[in-house]
């Protein structure tokens, strides 16, 4: 059993028998029946912070919805089809929003984002833009700010999306309280080319 204070930690092995963390001292004490029995000394505890993991990846297939273009098919257009979207031949600059819900802490710092999927070209120019964005919660309305775009994918043959083409890199966004972040697609389509998007990739860096 494990009891967590605003100070002190403490673990017991059992009934009247703990070990006592107190985060202000920094000193670990060891109660048998109750009664101090031992505390280390300062030259005893090492004090371990936070680990901080850098380059955690987590991925977003979820749910996402047609933007103020149509052209987009959510879902693959199929049952069970796995994808998070398609986008079919012939369609110009339609908009898909990815709202990156789930894969998210209050306090993590985005440090990239890119796509997964891929490009049927059959030799017609694709091209896909997408645009990270940040939404802050404002007594006057919600403000909706651009943080950052991803260099234009613009292909005329078959291609993998991925971080080494589909990137939006070198970030440093802190994820705040009452904040919220989705990706904005927008891509065109050839005559006899489509897109298949698997997902989202966001790499962020993290205390456990």
């Amino acid at each position: 059993m494990s009891l967590y204070t605003r100070d002190k930690v403490y673990l017991s092995a059992d009934r009247g028998t703990y070990w006592q963390y107190d985060k202000g001292t920094g000193l670990v004490s060891l109660y048998v029946d109750n009664t101090l029995v031992w505390t280390a000394d300062s030259s005893e505890v090492t004090t371990v912070a936070d680990a901080v993991k850098t380059g955690v990846q987590r991925v977003y297939n979820g749910f996402c919805k047609v933007g103020a273009t149509a052209g987009f098919v959510v879902g693959g257009g199929a049952v069970n089809t796995g994808l998070m979207a398609t986008c079919p031949a012939g369609q110009t600059a339609s908009t898909l929003v990815v709202p990156l819900a789930g894969v998210l802490n209050v306090g993590d710092t985005i440090t990239a984002v890119h796509l997964v999927g891929q490009i049927e070209s059959a030799g017609n120019t694709v091209t896909i833009d997408v645009n990270l964005r940040k939404m802050t919660t404002a007594a006057a309305d919600v403000a909706d700010a651009s943080v950052a775009s991803m260099t234009q994918i613009s292909v005329t043959a078959d291609t993998a999306i991925g971080s080494a083409n589909g990137a939006i890199g070198s970030l440093t966004e802190v994820v705040a309280a009452d904040e919220t972040f989705y990706l904005l697609i927008t891509v065109t389509t050839g005559a006899s080319t489509d897109i298949a998007l698997q997902g989202a990739i966001v790499t962020v860096t993290t205390a456990s």
